[in-house]
């Protein structure tokens, strides 16, 4: 052998040490517990013994152990199979073979200090090596998986695996458990994804290892040890956080939001994540003394509030609504400037139509509902052009009889009538028509004048047809059939003036008045979504408004966000130079922005049940991934969440939950049951089961207290 190859393969041997020697180290002689009695593929039993564990500082449920045959202090080689820790959770306690003496045993001991103020257990009650006996016991555990140090490309990996290669019944194993640095290392080794975001790898503390509700000496204890969490892990993923009222979630959602936030920090451009919260209760957006500030003074500059109404704490809140009336329309033979002017009118319309539907019988709403308003996709002739501005303005006179602020007192209506409709008009010789007629044929009018004409048109449109004696309405129409080739009343107008003319339709529609703004310049679904593709959190505060107006507000902002997002998935942006897809530094298709979407009692928008799958969340959780939607959703009732969304949820956060039907809904999912006993019994604040998507395995953790940073309000990032 040559003396380069004696070198490097002492270097290998070295390194092969290395690696053995650091998996040794999280086993001390100080935190062995016991034996191991029994090991197969999913269960295990420990032989421990009372002063042991009370060394160790106690067992409790759910704590990790680790089983091995490396001895402490050593340098094992790695490449032999017995180089390994597997990984043990205390379920439960578990009987010995000498049950049946031992509890014979502590029977007569006790019988004999019943009568006595000695424990059975005192020098008088119990000889020594009885006393010694019973102080063993059985303890139960699930086999998490297994530690070793891989070899890969020349380096040593420490790698976990979710099961056991082998077990052997006859080779002995000590028992340890781990604290200080070891549980550390343990609580927060994550396993590398194949498709980690390029800001992977920049845990942040949410909080600390907590065992049981009856912990003692927090401070000195060695198993307190912080508990990180990957940010990344949350993007365009599902994140579950159940628990009851008053059990941390909230607290929860502002420790994720914030540590996503602050992604920003490592890296200024990819780590400008969206964030959409929906604040059902409004901790988020405004001050509340629970948080000494709240989540919107995170940082002024990349925090957007949205609200139903003004606050007098956020001058910066913009307004959840929409102009009604759309945008004042300058070329009306222009069909496209129409268009885009008119969005917010034809969001109003889906608005009041999704109002309406159901809530009566009556015909005339059914037309309105079934009428649309948007421009025909046939020619735009200046006829055209004129009927469809007629109708939209009888539309808009609907809206202002409704109450509705318009954005001018006056209407132009100059052309809209003709001059024959308004003589046919003035020929009944009636005074409610021939009032009509004049109003119609001014060039302005006010929005009450215009209301009180039409409904003597609509009227004078149907009195031939009731057979009330007026046929001048029908001697005009056909006669501007013969000329045009088409009826002076289209389907649109007739829907429209039907509602006007019944008062009931009118203040049906006046009850959605508050989400009507003539100030508004543009949509907030889209304002939102631009914002959120800009990289900011915009905290959409729900606290006022009715579960109507919440659930369809939600919705409307949720379908603008996936239809962009899709958008850019299936269609990706282009140079507009070359034509050529943009690329990113590594030569990959530019991906749709990282948005996460917050949802705080989610029983209340995402359905049960909806058996086509159609509704958003239910494409949210579907698809959401694929476009980078991030879904982060909370509830006191897991079995409320659609089974889809349960099914593809990735990261879980659970607290405490006071039904067993909720438990039983847990329990389908990873190893929760070990934990429903306690999941029922403490409800602590902030005490949770946490497992997310680089974790292999669920993390009891106690979450830090949210509160907002010093001066982050000030910084301008």
């Amino acid at each position: 052998m040559s003396i380069f190859n004696q070198e490097v393969e002492d270097f290998n041997l070295g390194q092969a040490k290395e690696a053995g020697g650091r998996l040794s180290d999280y086993i001390k002689q100080s935190t062995m517990v016991g034996e191991l009695l029994s090991l197969d593929y999913g269960e295990a039993t420990a032989l421990v013994h009372d002063s042991m564990r009370q060394d160790a500082g106690g067992l409790p449920m759910g704590c990790f152990l680790i089983a091995t045959r490396i001895e402490p202090s050593t340098q094992p080689s790695p490449e032999k199979e017995d180089t390994a820790l597997i990984l043990l959770r205390v379920i439960g306690s578990s009987p010995l073979p000498n049950r049946r003496d031992t509890d014979s045993w502590r029977f007569d001991a006790a019988r004999r200090s019943i009568d006595s103020s000695e424990h059975w257990d005192a020098d008088k009650k119990i000889d020594q090596f009885t006393r010694n006996e019973l102080r063993h016991a059985g303890v139960r555990c699930s086999v998490l998986g297994t530690f070793r140090y891989v070899r890969n490309d020349d380096k040593w990996n420490l790698t976990f695996g979710s099961d056991i290669s082998n077990f052997y019944s006859g080779q002995g194993m000590k028992v340890y458990k781990p604290m200080g640095e070891a549980l550390s290392k343990i609580i927060n080794f994550t396993k590398p994804m194949g498709d980690s975001h390029s800001l992977a790898g920049q845990p942040v503390r949410v909080g600390r290892v907590r065992y049981s509700s009856s912990e003692i000496d927090i401070d000195e204890n060695r198993e307190n040890v912080p508990v990180n969490i990957e940010p990344t892990d949350m993007l365009a993923r599902r994140t579950a956080l159940f628990g009851m009222s008053r059990s941390g979630k909230s607290n929860t959602i502002k420790t994720i939001a914030s540590t996503i936030f602050n992604l920003r920090k490592i890296d200024p451009q990819k780590g400008r994540i969206g964030q959409l919260i929906f604040d059902v209760n409004g901790e988020y957006a405004n001050d509340n003394p629970q948080d000494a500030g709240c989540l919107r003074n995170i940082g002024v500059h990349d925090v957007v509030t949205y609200g139903l109404f003004e606050h007098p704490n956020d001058e910066r809140r913009r307004l959840i609504k929409l102009n009604f009336f759309g945008e004042n329309i300058t070329n009306w033979s222009d069909r496209e400037h129409v268009r885009s002017k008119l969005v917010m009118l034809f969001a109003g319309k889906a608005i009041i139509n999704d109002y309406l539907q159901g809530r009566t019988d009556a015909q005339y709403v059914r037309d309105f509902i079934n009428t649309n308003i948007e421009p025909p996709l046939d020619s735009w002739d200046r006829g055209n052009a004129t009927r469809y501005r007629r109708n939209i303005t009888v539309y808009r006179a609907i809206l202002a009889a409704a109450n509705f602020d318009a954005p001018s007192d006056q209407v132009y209506i100059k052309w809209l009538f003709n001059k024959e409709l308004r003589q046919a008009l003035k020929e009944t010789q009636e005074g409610k028509y021939e009032r009509s007629a004049d109003t119609l044929g001014k060039e302005t009018v006010s929005w009450t004048q215009l209301h009180d004409a039409l409904r003597a048109l609509q009227e004078f449109i149907t009195s031939g047809q009731k057979g009330q004696g007026h046929d001048k309405f029908q001697e005009f129409n056909t006669t501007y059939q013969n000329k045009k080739g088409k009826p002076w009343n289209d389907d649109t107008l007739n829907g429209l003036l039907r509602l006007l003319s019944w008062s009931g339709g009118v203040m049906r529609i006046r009850e959605l008045q508050e989400r009507h703004s003539p100030d508004v310049q543009s949509d907030y679904s889209t304002e939102i979504v631009d914002e959120l593709i800009n990289g900011k959190m915009v905290i959409v505060d729900q606290s006022i408004g009715s579960p109507d107006e919440i659930k369809h507000t939600s919705e409307r902002v949720m379908w603008e966000l996936f239809n962009r997002q899709k958008q850019v998935f299936t269609d990706p942006p282009r140079d507009p130079k070359n034509n050529e897809l943009i690329r990113d530094e590594n030569g990959n298709i530019v991906p749709p922005h990282d948005i996460i979407v917050y949802v705080e009692e989610a029983h209340n928008l995402i359905p049960a049940h909806d058996p086509k799958l159609d509704s958003i969340w239910a494409r949210v959780a579907k698809e959401g991934s694929k476009f980078h939607i991030g879904l982060v959703y909370s509830t006191q009732e897991p079995s409320s969440i659609l089974a889809n969304i349960l099914k593809n949820t990735d990261n879980w956060f659970v607290a405490h939950l006071n039904n067993q039907d909720e438990t039983r809904e847990l329990r389908k999912y990873y190893d929760f049951d070990m934990f429903v006993d306690q999941i029922l019994k403490v409800p602590d604040t902030g005490f949770l089961r946490m497992r997310c998507l680089s974790n292999p395995y669920i993390v009891p953790v106690q979450i830090d207290k949210f509160t907002v940073p010093p001066n982050d309000g000030e910084r301008s990032d």
